[in-house]
């Protein structure tokens, strides 16, 4: 088994006026090669991590015909929260619709801790640091410590689970670890102090590709899994 990340699929099945395709070529038929990378990459045994971004859907119900997309390629997937995420609800929601539809190899992640073998999942949306100045005073403080308790509680879930850190510890998040100015985020230093050994994040598009930071930062590794930045193919982490 292996386990792959791929975020940020922006699906609009049921509302093609909302295709990425309007954001230049590098989106074109965008979902057709989502479909046929994965396809040809991952197995039936394996895992993908989608860390946001999922669908364009405002509510839950209009999510069904990406829910199935995703549902019909191999794997089981784990789904994680995006800033475009609108549809995302009360997990219980969220579980009854999967089961109502019988979309079985799709499970959300919410603070929560699934077993990926040798791993354990967990994951919160995070939020957008451009400095780490400019989120004093803002609007934003208030989601922005709501998002840190978040990871904290995630990093508590984990060693509930896993006291001795017998697997890997694997958290999702949507936002990158790092500001504009590539300085590391609050984010990132509380992973890397709660022992997260793998971080898969996305968000980044086009030209902000060049705020991507991979690779390892106090013991935690980085790697930025945007559709776009990917090549629209999942790619291996373990």
């Amino acid at each position: 088994m292996s386990i792959f990340a791929l975020a940020d699929l922006h699906l609009s099945l049921s509302n093609p006026d909302k295709s990425m395709e309007v954001f230049g070529q590098s989106w074109g038929e965008y979902i057709e090669r989502v479909r046929d990378n994965w396809t040809e990459t991952v197995t039936c045994s394996d895992t993908v991590l989608i860390p946001g971004d999922i669908s364009w859907a405002t509510y839950i119900e209009q999510a069904e015909e990406d829910f199935r997309f995703i549902s019909e390629l191999p794997g089981r997937k784990l789904l994680s929260r995006g800033n475009h995420d609108y549809w995302w609800t009360t997990l219980k929601k969220m579980e009854n619709v999967l089961r109502d539809k019988g979309f079985d190899n799709l499970f959300f992640i919410r603070t929560n801790v699934v077993d990926a073998d040798d791993c354990l999942v967990t994951g919160t949306r995070g939020w957008m640091i451009e400095t780490k100045e400019s989120i004093e005073g803002s609007d934003n403080r208030k989601i922005y410590e709501r998002e840190k308790s978040r990871i904290k509680l995630c990093i508590e879930e984990l060693g509930k689970v896993d006291p001795d850190h017998a697997k890997k510890h694997i958290m999702m998040i949507h936002y990158p670890p790092v500001t504009a100015k590539q300085d590391f985020t609050e984010f990132a230093e509380m992973m890397a102090e709660g022992g997260i050994d793998i971080c898969v994040y996305g968000h980044l598009h086009g030209k902000a590709h060049k705020k991507v930071f991979e690779g390892d930062f106090e013991g935690t590794e980085f790697i930025c899994a945007s559709a776009d930045y990917v090549g629209f193919k999942p790619v291996k982490i373990i």
